[in-house]
């Protein structure tokens, strides 16, 4: 909870400040409402808990996590690709950005950015050949 500011549209994630956009915001404000609904006393200070961890202090496990969200038929993996784009979109496909913010090796992160670049770069029209030149074709 500690990693929340709502009225900001921010969390942190690993020491890095992000922002929020309207579905995680709206999202989280839902689930926050539920969860003093269900939990009004928990001295749980993480934002997904469950009937078990309520009455403690730890996080739900991974694989409650991963199980909640199967049934939902979300993956962990997507969900982090997901959020890696839209950073690089936002950001302007930075892969330095990319790779310090979500830990990704300078690889990964080149691919990120290079996604995003072709995305935004079909908005505009522009093009870019592998290098990152713009080519003649439209």
């Amino acid at each position: 909870m500690d990693d929340l500011d709502l009225p900001n549209r921010r969390i942190t994630i690993t020491g890095h400040a992000q922002r929020l956009g309207e579905l995680p915001h709206q999202t989280l404000l839902a689930w926050l409402a539920q969860r003093r609904i269900t939990w009004p006393k928990t001295p749980n200070r993480h934002v997904l808990i469950n009937a078990k961890t309520a009455l403690g202090t730890g996080p739900v496990s991974a694989e409650y996590l991963k199980r909640h969200l199967l049934h939902q038929g979300a993956y962990l993996e997507r969900i982090r690709g997901d959020r890696v784009l839209h950073e690089a979109l936002t950001v302007g496909a930075d892969p330095l950005h990319l790779a310090l913010v979500f830990n990704l090796s300078h690889t990964a992160a080149s691919r990120y950015a290079a996604i995003a670049q072709n995305l935004l770069d079909d908005q505009t029209g522009v093009h870019r050949d592998a290098a990152g030149r713009e080519s003649g074709r439209s």
